[in-house]
């Protein structure tokens, strides 16, 4: 929950015109308190997300939130949109070299990287965004933000799978991979249980039994 700083906070910015960053030096100032809400997210889930604590994470005066955000909700909806614009550049990098049609081991290769490599090495992008998937069952303003990340991982797993079964189509075939991958990203998270050597393995059982015979 908000605590009275944040919620006085909010107050004194619905009274007062909106600043907006135009660029430059207020934009980086942006970005850097959008990168500290990620790790707040991830750290300590929504209910960790305060004015107060993004100002502490991201090394800013308390009074900078209400110059860029107008309240809680709309710092979580720019932190999403933030956090998949971040994905979005960050997969573009890896997928530029990619094949225009991968064979298994790549397309294996390709999305362990993408997905499950870092989401062991460095969760909390991951984690900030399974928090923010759970605020929007609730949250009827953030599904406009889901359904722009979901259609990204579909594109993203769309790209590098390779040709699959003709009978199953597919679109749906992309959904069963997004969906395991999804499991696999929480298994590893929550329960440890798995190397990530057996998370690629599941994901190429799954891709192997898709693919156009």
């Amino acid at each position: 929950m908000p605590d009275i700083e944040d919620a006085r906070s909010a107050a004194d910015a619905n009274r007062l015109p909106r600043a907006r960053p135009t660029g430059g030096r207020g934009e980086a100032k942006r970005r850097k308190i959008l990168d500290a809400a990620v790790k707040v997210i991830g750290a300590g889930g929504l209910g960790a997300l305060t004015h107060r604590a993004v100002a502490e994470a991201a090394g800013v005066p308390l009074g900078s939130m209400t110059y860029y955000f107008r309240d809680r909700d709309e710092l979580i909806d720019q932190t999403m949109a933030h956090a998949v614009d971040m994905e979005r550049r960050r997969m573009a990098g890896l997928l530029k070299d990619a094949s225009p049609t991968p064979a298994l081991d790549e397309s294996v290769q390709l999305l362990t990287v993408i997905f499950l490599d870092k989401t062991i090495a460095d969760p909390l992008y991951d984690l900030a965004l399974f928090e923010m998937f759970m605020e929007a069952t609730r949250n009827p303003a953030l599904r406009e933000r889901t359904v722009e990340w979901s259609r990204l991982i579909a594109q993203i797993i769309d790209r590098v799978l390779p040709p699959t079964d003709p009978d199953v189509p597919r679109p749906m075939a992309v959904q069963i991979i997004a969906g395991l991958i999804d499991g696999l990203m929480l298994e590893s998270q929550s329960n440890r249980g798995l190397t990530l050597d057996e998370l690629s393995a599941h994901l190429r059982i799954a891709i192997e039994r898709l693919m156009m015979r």
